[in-house]
């Protein structure tokens, strides 16, 4: 079977049953929840039926509801008790969710008729590979990066551990394809010994909330980030590179956008620092405040030890930012040379000096930079996507 996506769709299809696993509620997660979301809403526009099953990690979600005509069905973890603490909740769902979700894939998958099942690694799988086999459903992993010993350095331990240790799936015959976004992902799994077929299909983006390139915002910040607060953000990267930038320019300001396990961590790293007046934490942000804060930004950062693809760098450069980015081959992809500036974030003098150098780089050439940007997160669309991974899950329903 070729691993090949074909170039032109084929109207002549029927439309697809799916039913999409995913262990974060996708308006509550990442880039990586973010992308089966879109993609299942694009895919319902094409025709075809898609229902979600996902966990309850937001106490507030209700049991079901639709989405651009797309069906969302969480799976209750926890007690609801358990919700005062926020990052416990959220994090102990996703963890929960493989084994909770079991007996609510073996209800939809016996009374429905599914045609393929899309499990989704962010960064761990479901347990349903094996009852699909059981149903004769096809199943198709999607994976957003791939893992080496380096995950346990760039990682909390525990979840370096459990990344390496899921991996394996893929490559137990399992899943009857794979679809990775990056070339290098596909050859990284192929050597791994994955032997499924690997379709490559970028994430995409919806330009249309961010300004155009004539667009004038005031901020009152300087510098912008969006992120989950994780170990592998290297936001702490961040802020040492801000206290040594600070000693400079002391009316620096930068927002941290999003939340996560390490707020506290980082909280207390910026009081130690003295930093309360050049950074604010803005906790999590909903898509409308995000896009208002991106659109009002001039310079965006993100100092991560490890991206997948780098949906957040994306929305900046549709968002006509410059970027100031670690030096990471996957963001090399993305941001071109012209856009921005990438340095190693592992060296907080080396990364203050990349700020330094593009907050005293004239405004004109940093708007010719995001400039720059903007046409080039331009190419990428969840429509094309959509109709991309299409084509692929067509050859294994």
């Amino acid at each position: 079977m070729s691993d090949k996506l074909e170039t032109q769709p084929r109207s002549s299809e029927q439309p697809i049953s799916f039913l999409y696993l995913n262990n974060t509620d996708p308006e509550s997660g990442g880039g990586g929840d973010l992308r089966i979301l879109e993609e299942a809403k694009e895919l319902a526009k094409r025709g075809h039926r898609a229902h979600m099953l996902v966990s309850r990690t937001d106490p507030e979600c209700p049991s079901q509801r639709q989405i651009d005509g797309v069906t969302i069905q969480t799976v209750k973890c926890l007690p609801d008790t358990m919700a005062r603490i926020p990052t416990v909740y959220f994090y102990l769902s996703r963890m929960l969710f493989p084994f909770f979700s079991i007996v609510p894939i073996l209800s939809l998958v016996y009374r429905d008729d599914f045609d393929v099942l899309v499990d989704n690694f962010t960064p761990h799988p479901s347990l349903a590979a094996p009852i699909a086999q059981i149903f004769s459903l096809s199943s198709v992993a999607v994976v957003h990066e791939y893992h080496d010993r380096t995950a346990l350095k760039k990682y909390p331990l525990f979840i370096g551990l459990i990344q390496l240790v899921v991996q394996n799936l893929l490559r137990m015959g399992l899943y009857d394809a794979v679809v990775v976004p990056r070339e290098l992902t596909k050859e990284q799994l192929q050597q791994y010994g994955v032997d499924a077929p690997i379709y490559v299909v970028p994430n995409g983006i919806d330009l249309k909330p961010f300004k155009r390139i004539d667009a004038v915002d005031e901020s009152p910040y300087e510098l912008v980030v969006v992120s989950r607060l994780e170990q592998r953000k290297g936001i702490d990267l961040l802020v040492e590179a801000m206290s040594i930038l600070a000693r400079e320019k002391p009316d620096i300001r930068l927002a941290i956008a999003g939340t996560g396990t390490e707020r506290e961590r980082l909280e207390r790293m910026v009081e130690e620092r003295g930093l309360h007046d050049q950074i604010d934490f803005l906790g999590f942000v909903s898509e409308r405040r995000k896009v208002d804060l991106l659109n009002g930004a001039e310079i965006f950062v993100l100092p991560s030890r490890q991206e997948g693809f780098g949906i957040s760098v994306l929305e900046a450069m549709a968002a006509n930012c410059a970027v100031v980015v670690n030096d990471l081959p996957v963001l090399h992809e993305l941001v071109p040379e012209e856009g921005g500036v990438f340095a190693d974030a592992a060296t907080s003098e080396e990364f203050a000096d990349a700020l330094s150098t593009l907050l005293e780089t004239d405004q004109t050439r940093r708007r010719q930079m995001g400039e720059r940007n903007r046409k080039e997160a331009a190419k990428y669309s969840w429509k094309k996507a959509a109709v991309e991974a299409e084509k692929g899950y067509h050859k294994h329903r």
